[in-house]
C-alpha cells in the first residue's frame, strides 16, 4: 500500500503539478523528463514498500528523480534555462534525454547482475557480512591528526569567516592557501578527516562493553570542532548534507525499516524546497532566499545538471570526446600543475569555457563525466559498475542494520557523498573522496572472525 501510494505522488501528482501549472511548450520534447519521472518514481516506490535500507539506491535515484526528472520537465516546460547555463541547444534536448535513459537502464542492469552475483556467492566469505570494528589506537591518532590539521585550517581561515558566509571563507581560503591542488587537498584532509574520526569514535563507544569514560572528552572535542568546520552557514550544502547525513545515520537514523522509509520519503520534498534555502547564507551572514517557490527553483541555477548534459553533447560535436582525458585529470587529481600544466581542469569549467559562460562553477553530472571520456561505451560499462557496486553495498549494509543501530563508518558516508559524485565535477569530487575512503580503511580493524569472514 505504502509502495502505491508512493508511486502515486511520485509518478502522477507531482509531475501532474508541474504539467498543470506550466505553460503548455510548442513541442512534446518534455515528455522525455516526465518519462525519467516515471522511472525514477516507480523504481523509488518499489525501495519504499520493499522496506530493505538500500541507502545507496536512495541516493541515486532521488538525485535522478529531481535532478534529471523534475527539473529539466520544468525547465522544457517553461522554456526557461538554468541563468548561468544560458542559450542550451534545443535540438540537443532529445539526445541529452536519451543518454539519461540509456544511463539508467545500463544502471539497473547493474543492480539485476548485483543480485546475482549475490546469489552465486551466498555460502562464500564475499558474502559474510559483519560490523567492521573499530581499531582505537589508530582511531586516536588520526583524531589527533585531525584537530591539527583543523586547527592550521582554522587558524588560517579564521573562526570569524567560518561564521560569516561561504563567499567570505572562499575568498580567504584563496588569499591565504590559494587555488591550487594542494589547497583543495588540505581543505578536503581538514573535513574529512574529522567526519571520520567522529564517526569512528562513536561507534567504538557503541561497540565497547566497558569503554574508556576518558573517551567521552574526545567524542566532545571532535563534534565541536566538525560543528564549527563543517557549519550550515559557511559550508558547502552537500558536504554539509553529507556531514549530517552521517552524523545522523550514526545516532540511528536508518535503524528501522520505518525510520528508512520516513527518510526516504523527505529526501525527494528535501530537494526540492529545502536545498535551495540551505545556499542562503552563500553570500552574507543574514539569510538570503533567492526564489520564491518550488517551480522557480527547478529552474534556478542549482538544477544545471540535465543542460550540462546538452553543453556535453555540443561540446562533443564541435570538438571530439577527451578519449579519458578528463577522466585521467581526475584519476591524477593530486599531482600539481606545476609539474603537470596540461592537467584536464574540471570538467564543469570545460564546458562554461565552451559556451563562453561567465559562471564557471557548474556541475558535469556523471552521465556527462562518462560521456564525455568515452560516448556510449563508457556510459553504458560505467553506470552498469555504479548500479553493480551500488547493488552489493547496500546488501551489505542491510546486513550490518539488522545487527547495529549504525552502518560502518565508510558506509554512513559514502551513500550521502553519492549525490556529490552524481552531480560533479569528479576533478572536485575526487579529494574528499579519496580522504574518505583512506581514513575509513585506516581505522577498520580488518582481521578475522571465527567463522572466516573479514571484519
Amino acid at each position: 500500500m505504502l509502495a502505491t501510494w508512493t508511486a502515486v505522488l511520485m509518478v502522477v501528482v507531482v509531475p501532474g503539478i508541474i504539467v498543470a501549472f506550466t505553460p503548455a511548450p510548442p513541442t512534446h520534447v518534455w515528455l522525455g523528463p516526465l518519462a525519467i519521472t516515471t522511472a525514477g518514481g516507480l523504481r523509488y516506490a518499489w525501495i519504499v514498500g520493499e522496506g530493505y535500507r538500500r541507502l545507496v539506491e536512495m541516493s541515486f535515484w532521488v538525485f535522478t528523480y529531481v535532478f534529471m526528472g523534475l527539473a529539466p520537465l520544468t525547465q522544457l516546460r517553461m522554456r526557461v534555462d538554468p541563468a548561468t547555463s544560458p542559450r542550451i541547444d534545443p535540438a540537443l534536448v532529445w539526445t541529452a534525454i536519451v543518454i539519461v535513459l540509456i544511463g539508467l537502464l545500463a544502471f539497473f542492469g547493474g543492480l539485476v547482475a548485483a543480485r546475482k552475483l549475490w546469489s552465486r556467492l551466498a555460502t562464500s566469505r564475499f558474502t559474510r557480512v559483519t560490523n567492521p570494528r573499530i581499531n582505537l589506537v589508530r582511531t586516536l591518532v588520526l583524531s589527533l591528526f585531525a584537530l591539527i590539521v583543523n586547527a592550521y585550517y582554522i587558524s588560517k581561515i579564521g573562526v570569524g569567516t567560518l561564521l560569516e558566509s561561504r563567499s567570505a571563507v572562499s575568498e580567504r581560503g584563496q588569499d591565504v592557501l590559494g587555488e591550487s591542488t594542494v589547497a583543495s587537498i588540505i581543505v578536503a584532509v581538514a573535513m574529512m578527516t574529522l567526519l571520520v574520526s567522529f564517526i569512528a569514535i562513536v561507534k567504538y563507544w557503541d561497540a565497547a562493553q566497558r569503554p574508556d569514560k576518558a573517551l567521552i572528552i574526545v567524542i566532545v572535542v571532535l563534534g565541536a570542532t566538525l560543528l564549527i568546520t563543517l557549519n550550515p552557514i559557511s559550508s558547502p550544502r552537500y558536504l554539509f548534507g553529507t556531514a549530517a547525513l552521517a552524523v545522523a545515520a550514526l545516532f540511528g537514523l536508518f535503524s528501522t525499516a520505518n525510520r528508512f522509509r520516513f527518510v526516504a520519503l523527505s529526501a525527494v520534498a528535501a530537494l526540492v524546497l529545502v536545498f535551495p534555502a540551505l545556499d542562503a547564507f552563500r553570500y552574507s551572514s543574514s539569510a538570503q532566499l533567492k526564489t520564491s517557490s518550488p517551480l522557480e527553483s527547478l529552474t534556478s541555477p542549482d538544477y544545471d545538471a540535465f543542460a550540462q548534459i546538452n553543453n556535453t553533447v555540443l561540446y562533443i560535436q564541435n570538438h571530439g570526446f577527451t578519449d579519458g582525458k578528463q577522466a585521467l585529470g581526475v584519476l591524477l587529481f593530486w599531482v600539481p600543475r606545476s609539474i603537470w600544466p596540461d592537467k584536464a581542469f574540471d570538467t564543469g569549467i570545460l564546458l562554461a569555457d565552451s559556451r563562453g559562460y561567465v559562471v564557471k562553477n557548474l556541475s558535469a553530472p556523471f552521465w556527462a563525466e562518462l560521456f564525455i571520456n568515452g560516448g556510449w561505451v563508457l556510459l553504458v560499462l560505467g553506470m552498469f559498475a555504479l548500479g553493480l557496486v551500488a547493488g552489493v553495498q547496500d546488501r551489505k549494509i542491510e546486513i550490518v542494520l539488522r545487527a547495529s543501530r549504525s552502518p560502518s563508518v565508510f558506509a554512513c558516508i559514502l551513500p550521502f557523498y553519492l549525490i556529490i559524485l552524481m552531480r560533479g565535477s569528479l576533478l572536485q569530487a575526487m579529494p574528499y573522496l579519496l580522504v574518505i575512503v583512506g581514513c575509513a580503511v585506516f581505522v577498520t580493524d580488518w582481521r578475522r572472525t571465527a567463522n572466516g569472514g573479514s571484519i
